[in-house]
């Protein structure tokens, strides 16, 4: 299972390098199988080989500059990096190539490291009974600990890794931990950290990781724990202010277990009282699309606590024309969000409607 993993891993990481250096790479074992490449590469398994057999350190054949993949000291991969026009910075950058995959079979290679471990621990799959042990075994050391889930789009995590590992890891005290394709655990030590910071953290790595790595990711997080029992804990609520989250107000970037407000109610509503609450308080207007001019109006008056004369202000028109388009959206709904009631409707049905969607894009 860990060798498919890292295959995997293995994968992205020659696209990316593709992407970046728009040359080719094909990745072999010792005896010359092909395992991955960006291009086809079986005709080559023969001279591979026959290099892994060698002494040479590298080789240039044709167009393509062969490096050993040593682990240990011993030779178990091979990878081949396409030669361009210049042969110096083509082999400059298959050393680069060469240095990603090197770590990542590295990384992968003890099943029992401390990182298998703590992901073991973090997924519930120690009993507590035997924690204690497991930490000793680990070299764990006790401490207070916070658990950042990032979630990214499927791909991007070998780039957002680094990037982590430069900015965020403290070495001896945090432990970063990819848990699938599209999710990484930052389990921060925050004995130093005051409490109000925690969510200026959250803010601190998602505004680092979008210009950094420039990749777009969000941020969950609970309160933090002082035992590993409490680890699983954690990283379910933190992946819960995520899935509830992300739902709701995906432009957030942030989320707080203890803070997700009326989502996380309208989030435990079953399909039939959701479809039941919008008949009662839209009726046939409850598949309604509103433009963005229409959107971006009730908004801003939801953020100026439905004050007209701010709202017209900040949207730079006139105040009657701000109450004009808020007639228009009353004949259409039959609410009129100037009133709180009628405005806290029209929010929990918005809030519904879009919970509603994502049960019916789920797997029945």
């Amino acid at each position: 299972m860990e060798f498919f993993v890292s295959m995997k891993r293995a994968d992205r990481i020659l696209e990316e390098m593709k992407e970046a250096s728009r040359m080719e790479y094909l990745l072999f074992s010792a005896d010359g199988e092909f395992l991955s490449g960006t291009v086809a590469g079986e005709e080559l398994e023969e001279s591979v080989k026959v290099f892994a057999a060698s002494l040479a350190e590298t080789q240039v054949q044709q167009s393509w500059i062969f490096f050993r993949v040593e682990l240990n000291g011993e030779t178990e991969y091979v990878l081949l990096c396409g030669r361009g026009t210049d042969t110096d910075q083509s082999y400059v950058i298959g050393k680069m190539a060469l240095c990603q995959i090197r770590n990542l079979f590295l990384a992968m290679r003890e099943p029992e490291s401390r990182q298998s471990g703590l992901r073991q621990i973090i997924n519930g799959e120690i009993p507590d009974e035997k924690m204690a042990e497991r930490c000793h075994q680990l070299h764990l050391k006790p401490g207070k600990f916070l658990l950042y889930v990032i979630q990214y789009q499927i791909g991007e995590n070998s780039i957002l890794m680094e990037t982590l590992k430069n900015l965020f890891v403290n070495s001896g005290s945090d432990f970063m931990l990819e848990m699938d394709d599209t999710r990484t655990v930052l389990v921060k030590s925050v004995s130093d950290i005051p409490n109000e910071d925690y969510e200026l953290y959250a803010r601190m790595i998602v505004d680092n990781i979008q210009t950094e790595a420039m990749v777009n990711a969000w941020v969950g997080y609970g309160d933090p724990v002082v035992s590993y029992e409490k680890m699983n804990r954690a990283y379910q609520n933190a992946c819960a202010a995520l899935k509830i989250g992300v739902v709701f107000d995906a432009a957030k970037k942030v989320f707080y277990y203890q803070r997700l407000g009326i989502g996380r109610l309208i989030h435990q509503l079953p399909e039939n009282l959701c479809e039941m609450f919008l008949e009662e308080v839209l009726g046939e207007n409850r598949d309604i699309d509103f433009d963005e001019e229409t959107m971006t109006t009730i908004n801003r008056l939801f953020d100026n606590n439905l004050n007209i004369s701010e709202t017209a202000r900040q949207l730079y028109i006139h105040r009657n024309t701000l109450v004009y388009r808020l007639e228009r959206i009353e004949k259409k709904l039959g609410l009129d969000i100037r009133s709180f009631e009628d405005a806290m409707l029209f929010k929990i049905a918005m809030m519904v409607r879009v919970h509603l969607n994502d049960l019916r894009k789920m797997p029945k």
